[in-house]
């Protein structure tokens, strides 16, 4: 089974797992959001050889389930994520034109983000942190060498507003690398290894909104 039939399973079970829990928790809320991503992996060394990534932008949706306890929520989530063509910009690095510049990735997430909320009259801001469960996928030349699995953990901030019957929920958020995101790999013939842990970093802003 390839990884990316157990990714669509893991959200279709996950997806279920969410609606099942709906009615235990009266004030516990379904919810979804959108918004983009601006991604940042780490540059890599093998001895004399470094290669530096340029930034690459994509897009996100998110299904999660909040759930309200006195002043914090718990918020676990299931999220997709375009990436963008990351590794763009080594083929400098190595001086070779005919190395392919960029390939695209996407990753299957479980955030599972802890909101403390500030309450104030009309709206009520919060931060968040937590962990987030990586599963990477990529094209035929680079999803060989990504890790099936990373771990990342995230900080952000975030408003709930009351709009016309809605509460929506504009957020900031940093996801930080903690396990590395790449295996080894080779280009042009050369042996990329990296020597320290190479992560990858997201910005990401989105608005949610209580389904």
């Amino acid at each position: 089974m390839d990884r990316q039939t157990v990714a669509s399973r893991l959200f279709s079970y996950g997806l279920l797992l969410l609606l099942l829990a709906l009615p235990t928790a009266a004030q516990a809320q379904l919810g979804a959001s959108v918004g983009l991503n601006f991604n940042r992996l780490s540059d890599i060394k093998t001895g004399d050889t470094r290669a530096t990534f340029d930034n690459s932008q994509g897009w996100h949706v998110a299904v999660w389930f909040d759930l309200p306890l006195g002043p914090v929520a718990i918020r676990p989530g299931l999220r997709y994520m375009d990436a963008g063509s990351l590794y763009r910009g080594f083929r400098e690095d190595l001086s070779d034109p005919s190395v392919q510049e960029g390939f695209d990735v996407t990753l299957l997430e479980i955030p599972i983000d802890v909101r403390y909320r500030m309450t104030l009259p009309f709206l009520t801001p919060y931060v968040m942190a937590g962990p987030v469960l990586r599963f990477p996928s990529g094209d035929e030349a680079i999803k060989d060498n990504l890790k099936e699995f990373s771990l990342a953990g995230s900080l952000g901030v975030g408003v709930e507003v009351s709009l016309l019957g809605l509460r929506l929920y504009p957020e900031l958020q940093y996801t930080f690398g903690i396990t590395e995101f790449t295996k080894g790999f080779e280009v042009a013939g050369v042996e990329i290894n990296p020597d320290a842990r190479q992560h990858l970093n997201v910005v990401m802003l989105r608005v949610g909104v209580a389904l």
